[in-house]
């Protein structure tokens, strides 16, 4: 778990870390659209806790609970545009992706099943 944690840390820190002073941490944005006291708000929060806690306070994250920075749909563009760094979206469907046949092998049974799940056939 704890090398979990810091793998996580670390990437968003290198995606963010630029020309960053010595001296200042890394801030990484963590945008959610629920409440805290859930359990994916509850997750957020616990691994905001152990990635300042393991990177001995290099890392510095900022949980934004409740759709504070974006709603579930703009999160995605906010998250390509670098404006935050981590995003939990409230499902995997809800994000805009090209084509939800990306998801149809994991869905049917036999490969011919996709293109009537997808409704290509």
């Amino acid at each position: 778990m704890r090398k979990l944690i810091l793998a996580a840390a670390s990437v968003a820190a290198l995606a963010v870390a630029g020309p960053a002073s010595a001296q200042s941490p890394i801030v990484i944005k963590f945008s959610h659209v629920v409440a805290t006291n859930t359990p994916k708000g509850l997750a957020a929060e616990k691994f905001k806790e152990l990635a300042e806690k393991y990177t001995d306070g290099k890392v510095k994250v900022e949980v934004y609970p409740n759709s504070q920075l974006y709603k579930d749909k703009e999160e995605l563009e906010a998250l390509q545009l670098g404006a935050v760094q981590m995003l939990a979206p409230s499902n995997v469907m809800s994000l805009s992706l090209p084509s939800e046949e990306n998801f149809a092998p994991f869905t049917a049974r036999e490969p011919r099943s996709c293109g009537v799940i997808s409704g290509v056939n």
